[in-house]
Formats: structure tokens, sequence, C-alpha cells
């Protein structure tokens, strides 16, 4: 694909940090001298050793070298053993049908998105973006000033039809089409749905007919609670349109700020370049540590410990949903939660819940987000709350979940007394 007519004039600015490019062949060949950056010494790190022992009871102890290694700076693309084996992974869950794809990894997965935005949006470009959405998200989109378009959900994700709408309306005006669309196709956050094979489909036809990028933000993908995991449109992907966001946020550390963005070699160059010129490269010493913990497990233990987390979140997942029905039935209506670690509800006796949420609420020792945050204009009424089941034990959510509901009834009951 030839993808200049899709950069933004501010990502064709930007230039080699050449710095960084040499730096690459040293950590590419460790027999090189070493005379052109400024790499700190690591004798005059203050650290000896850094044991670690994974749950399973292995353990695995960094000294010498590979200390220094975790410890230094690495190439900008990442660290290349995590990175090999990361692509094994990718074509053994994904088999992209293309072979001109590579992976960087990034300082979490919000970092990924942001650099996209950054390649691809220019001030008033059309763009197409799943709504609800994660606040981060928005947030970092807001700041290109695009043409938004929000892309509505129901309990099986993203309605293509909509996409269609809207390309079509554009078509008929003579208006260029969306550059992309922007996707968290399993456990969608907020809502928590997952997008149906036959969905996935629809949109990549659809993104081919129209000609647009497909941004597949998918942190969740291995926290689904559907009987098989989704073919993901990197799956789908034989034009090189998709470009894929992991994290390992939810099924290994989020304090690592590790994510991985899997795309078309051209792609993956435009990333390495911003990268350069702005956090160097995500943490070595995460980089060091997961790719450690990948080869002492194998394919076999990783995807134990995948499917413990899946078992974990629907265990946690099945609590709230009992808790929300015995507390909130007859006050709202919510979305069934097919992955991730929220449940959307819409609280239907009052017309507008800000308030409630940051004052009452708070006031009262819980803690919830309001659906404002979800949407790209957050002044509008909005009757949602997302509740996240992923932290609180069960009486916890009980206890919180009473509250709501009787803070709800008493302003429900206000509302009445008002004749509002």
């Amino acid at each position: 694909m030839d993808y200049s007519k899709f950069t933004s004039k501010v990502s064709e600015k930007r230039t080699e940090n050449l710095i960084r490019t040499m730096a690459a062949i040293f950590f590419e060949n460790p027999g090189i001298i070493p005379l052109a950056g400024g790499l700190p010494n690591t004798g005059t790190f203050p650290f000896k050793e850094i044991k670690v022992t994974f749950k399973d009871g292995t353990q695995h102890q960094f000294v010498g070298s590979e200390l220094g290694t975790a410890l230094q700076y690495t190439s900008s693309k990442g660290y290349d053993p995590l990175i090999k084996i990361w692509r094994e992974y990718q074509q053994r869950w994904h088999s992209p049908p293309r072979d001109d794809w590579d992976v960087v990894t990034t300082t979490g997965g919000q970092d990924a998105a942001s650099k996209l935005f950054d390649l691809f949006i220019d001030e008033g470009d059309a763009i197409m973006v799943q709504i609800p959405t994660y606040t981060g998200t928005l947030g970092a989109i807001h700041a290109f000033s695009p043409e938004f378009y929000g892309i509505t959900q129901d309990t099986d994700g993203v309605i293509p039809e909509k996409i269609e709408e809207i390309c079509e309306a554009r078509k008929k005006a003579g208006l260029p089409q969306p550059k992309l669309l922007f996707i968290n196709p399993t456990g969608s956050n907020p809502t928590g749905t997952v997008l149906t094979e036959e969905r996935r489909v629809k949109i990549y036809a659809l993104a081919q007919k129209y000609d647009f990028l497909i941004i597949e933000d998918d942190p969740y993908y291995f926290v689904s609670f559907l009987e098989k995991r989704s073919t993901s449109l990197l799956s789908l992907d034989t034009d090189g349109r998709v470009i894929r966001l992991d994290s390992f946020s939810k099924i290994l550390s989020s304090g690592m700020r590790v994510g991985v963005l899997t795309a078309h070699k051209d792609i993956v160059r435009k990333i390495v370049t911003h990268i350069d010129s702005s956090t160097l490269h995500a943490p070595t010493l995460s980089q060091v540590l997961i790719h450690k913990l990948l080869v002492l497990w194998g394919p076999e233990k990783f995807e134990n410990h995948l499917n413990d987390v899946r078992d974990f979140y629907r265990a946690k997942r099945d609590v709230m949903t009992a808790l929300v029905e015995k507390h909130l039935t007859g006050l709202a209506e919510w979305f069934p939660a097919h992955g991730g670690m929220f449940i959307w509800v819409k609280i239907t006796v009052i017309d507008d819940v800000y308030d409630l949420v940051l004052n009452e609420f708070v006031a009262n020792g819980v803690l919830v987000v309001p659906g404002h945050a979800f949407f790209y204009d957050p002044s509008k009424p909005d009757q949602h709350i997302r509740l996240s089941y992923s932290y609180a034990v069960p009486d916890e959510i009980d206890k919180a979940l009473g509250i709501i509901a009787k803070l709800i009834r008493e302003k429900a009951a206000k509302k009445v007394t008002n004749g509002n």
C-alpha cells in the first residue's frame, strides 16, 4: 500500500536521529567497539543483581552482562530477543496473511496509539472511532482536531452499517473518505463487548471498499470470556491496512509499561523514527524480564497463564453481574460483559449522572467513572457509569453497589418531588 496518502504533515517532517540509528547498530552487533553513543558505563550502576521468582516457582537471577543489558539503553525498535519471540507468538496466534509486517515495542499501548494519531491525523481529517471508547484515546485524539465520527455499539460490538453510512454520505458529498477506524474489538472499554466474527469480516471488507486503515487496539484479547479466541483483524489483513496494538499490562504487569505495535514494515519504520526523538525506547528492564519469562515458561506455560488470567476475570465478572442484578434491577440497564474488566450501566431513572458520581458517590466512599468520560463531547448529559470488577473483592462490590442504589433512589425521588 501507499501509506503517504494517510500520513500527516507533521509526521512527514520527522527526521532520522543518527545517534539512535548508530546505537541500533551497536545493540545488534555486540562485538563492535562503541565510540559513538553516550552509553552510561554499567560499572557505575548501583545494582549487583536482580532476582525474580515467578508464580510457578521458576527463578532467575540477573547478574553480570545480562543485568548490564537490562539496565542499559536499547534499540528504539525494542529489545531484539523480545522482538523475535513476539513475532513468533504473533504468527502463532494470528498468522498474518502477508510477510511484510514487523513489530516494535512501545511504552505501553497508549503510547503506541498516541504515536499513531500523530502519524496519521492532520487537523480536519475525518476519522472514525468506536463510541463509547477509552477516555485516554479520546484525550489523545482531541489534540489533533479531526472531523470526528463516533461509531456506536450494541451488545455485539461496533455496528458495521454505521461505518458504511458515514462512508457513503461522504462519497455522495464528494468528500475524502475517513483515514482510519480506531476499534477496541475484544472486551471493549467501557462496554465489555466482543465484536462478532461476522462483523470483523464485514468491517475489514468496508476498509477495503472505502480505503481506510484500521487501528486494532486489543489489550483485552486474552480476557475474552467466549468459548474460543476471536479472529483478529490482523489475521484478515491481506492489504496491510491493519495496525494491531497489544499490551502486557492486562496479562503480566501494568507497571512494566510495555506494549507491542504490529504493522506493515513501512509503518513500523515511521513509528521507530518517532520513538528515536521522543521516548527513545520502551523500558529495557521490563522488556528483558518479559523475554526471560517467555523463554523460561515456553508456549505451553504461557498459554496456561493466559487461561488463568481469563478465568480469574471471568469469575470476577460473574460476581459483579450478580450483584448488579441484585442492587440495580429496576434502576438501570447494562451490557453483558463478554470480556475485559468492565460493566457498562445505564441509569434509567436519572437524566444525567455526572454530579451524582463526582459528588455524592465519592462523598460516600464509592468511585466509579461517569459515562461522560467515554464520549468525544463530555459536556453532554449522559446516564451511564462504568463499573470495574478487576480489583475490588466481592464484599466491597456488594457494599458499593448498595450505596450506589441508595443514592440513585434518593436522586430519582428528588427529581419526582421537584417535578423534573
